[in-house]
């Protein structure tokens, strides 16, 4: 009899022991989670200021161009500022464009569509300049909604300084003949009772 009472008592220590050790090994595990969990918090931190700090050198460079490029071709134009936004848990980016005072993110029923067009153009730049892709770009028709010539000599004038100012060839495709002024080469196409002719100016 006492025996089976020192024997229920050795196994109830064995037990006791194991679920000491299980218990003393959970408290390490779950140390070692919080320290990972810590690190993990810091880095997050780290890179949200990282992401923040990079949003807002884009944010100011693209805003730059764009307002650049408004500026140069019309007497009063809008500003242009890109903001990142968070919505349902995404980053979104919105385009706002503003003049004296007022604020719109649809230009092309606002201002018109020539600093849609204008606006456009120097976004397409804008991301060029941050990812640096080839250094020609194709556009066509790149002023259709910019009818005043003034304007588009204007614009002529920009196209051909952002080309130098940025070595890249701007290869452009127009019927508007106020583009062709700061062109360094302009190559007509002609089309007379269905035969097409090439002609180099």
């Amino acid at each position: 009899m006492i025996q089976t009472y020192k024997n229920k008592l050795q196994q109830l220590k064995g037990q006791k022991d194991l679920l000491v050790k299980q218990m003393n090994e959970s408290e390490q595990l779950k140390e070692s989670y919080s320290v990972a969990l810590d690190v993990a918090l810091q880095a997050r931190t780290v890179a949200q200021i990282v992401a923040e700090s990079t949003q807002k050198k884009i944010e100011w460079q693209i805003s730059n161009i764009v307002s650049a490029a408004l500026a140069s071709v019309f007497p009063d134009p809008y500003t242009f500022t890109l903001r990142f936004v968070q919505r349902r848990n995404k980053t979104e980016a919105d385009l706002i464009f503003s003049k004296r005072g007022k604020e719109t993110d649809d230009i092309l029923n606002s201002g018109g569509g020539g600093a849609a067009n204008i606006a456009s153009f120097a976004l397409r730049i804008a991301l060029w300049s941050i990812s640096k892709g080839t250094p020609v770009m194709v556009l066509d028709e790149p002023t259709h909604f910019l009818h005043d010539p003034e304007y588009q000599e204007k614009a002529s004038e920009m196209f051909k300084n952002i080309s130098k100012e940025l070595k890249m060839q701007l290869i452009i495709i127009s019927d508007q003949k106020a583009l062709l002024k700061a062109a360094d080469r302009v190559i007509m196409l002609n089309n007379a009772n269905g035969v097409s002719s090439v002609e180099t100016m």
